[in-house]
């Protein structure tokens, strides 16, 4: 039996006039998508079992015409479904997908749908982080738009410089609004490639996305070395938050979701050997004698494919990825805890021991290429020829001046 149905329904939205879009909701798997088909009546003019407008509605010329329009959208619903059926394609698809294909139309297909398909893509590949980037956007696109939907053509210029207006308006800043801003731009720009957009409508051409300077986030060496020396309860919250920060300043500036999915099999022959997630670049890194110390805390009673520090405690993609947010706010909390009682000054975050390193490094007088190599950076084009040619003792060499 088809697990995917289509059906003429009244929406629940009543608007000012009393009457309720006619939409094809689709259902498939137990998910529902909606449609609307432009045409509006009261609840006493709708028949919801005959799924027809009443012969008693005055609002259209010819209600029997209507009718018919809304009974051969259904039919074309149906028939796309059964040709998906009968490809064996459906089973693969997400009810966005199908919605879209029913729309088969440019016009059509609103940035929410396909947005919506972006996001079922990054959770499937369970890239739940770029989902949830995704997920943020269209929220702020939704939120700033009385929460309705707008199609591809009405996303312009006029539009983006109303969200910002709105966003800038409540005391948000620039750099956030930029976040935003560029997701959108990489949804419009994926849209014009799969050709749901038309380049003509564009709005990025005339749009310009700003930023400002963004808050220093290195501290100085003094106030790594005080951070190096706090103590607390083995154990603790504070204790944890310390050592995290430490270990990712030893390593390079070790990202946090790195270090959370680290296991006890990324260590080989005195060496940290990881793959950055966000950038798939290889680290190799010394491991002297500060970050084992660390290690040998947290590997008590460890097996190869045990993680090494506690952090993530559940199995499925999604769960990791909210154990990581959960335990970072943790993080974040306790190591601006330790910053105050140590009285150093700034917003001191997860971030901060990796911008330390560099700028640490660079004072240091440690070459730009080489912290660039170290941070994993390829936005330095000229000097890009050189970073591949560097050893890993090079590296090696630039931590232990940077974190002795």
């Amino acid at each position: 039996m088809s697990s995917t149905h289509v059906a003429l329904v009244l929406k629940e939205y009543e608007r000012k006039d009393k009457t309720r879009s006619i939409n094809l909701r689709i259902t498939h798997k137990r998910q529902l998508a909606w449609i609307p088909q432009n045409v509006f009546v009261t609840t006493n003019e709708w028949l919801s079992k005959e799924e027809k407008i009443t012969k008693e509605c005055n609002r259209y010329q010819s209600i029997e015409r209507v009718n018919d329009y809304l009974l051969k959208r259904k039919v074309e619903a149906k028939t796309i479904i059964n040709g998906l059926y009968d490809s064996k394609e459906i089973e693969s698809l997400t009810i966005t997908e199908i919605k879209i294909k029913i729309l088969n139309d440019t016009d059509l297909i609103t940035f929410g749908d396909f947005t919506k398909r972006i996001i079922d893509e990054l959770k499937t590949a369970n890239r739940f982080g770029s989902a949830g980037a995704y997920e943020a956007a269209l929220s702020f696109v939704l939120r700033n738009n009385n929460n309705k939907d707008l199609y591809f053509q009405n996303l312009n210029y006029k539009f983006l410089k109303t969200l910002e207006m709105a966003h800038l308006a409540i005391g948000n800043t620039l750099n956030s609004l930029a976040v935003y801003m560029r997701t959108i731009r990489a949804i419009y720009n994926r849209a014009i490639n799969e050709n749901i957009a038309k380049r003509d409508w564009y709005p990025f051409a005339q749009y310009k996305i700003k930023k400002t300077k963004t808050q220093k986030r290195a501290i100085s060496k003094t106030d790594v070395q005080l951070i190096e020396n706090f103590n607390s309860k083995e154990g603790s919250q504070k204790f944890h938050a310390r050592n995290y920060f430490m270990f990712s300043f030893y390593m390079v500036g070790l990202n946090y979701t790195d270090m959370a999915f680290l296991k006890k099999s990324n260590i080989v022959n005195e060496r940290l050997e990881y793959v950055r997630k966000k950038t798939n670049k290889f680290y190799s890194l010394a491991l002297y004698d500060k970050p084992k110390k660390i290690l040998e805390y947290y590997l008590k009673d460890k097996n190869a494919n045990d993680y090494i520090f506690p952090i993530i405690s559940r199995d499925t993609a999604e769960e990791q990825r909210k154990d990581i947010k959960n335990n970072l706010k943790t993080y974040n909390k306790y190591i601006r805890l330790i910053a105050a009682e140590l009285k150093i000054e700034g917003n001191i975050t997860s971030y901060v021991a990796r911008h330390s390193w560099a700028s640490i490094g660079k004072f240091l007088n440690v070459p730009i290429q080489v912290i660039s190599e170290g941070l994993g950076h390829d936005s330095m084009q000229t000097t890009q020829i050189y970073l591949d040619s560097f050893e890993t003792n090079v590296i090696d060499n630039a931590t232990m001046l940077i974190t002795s």
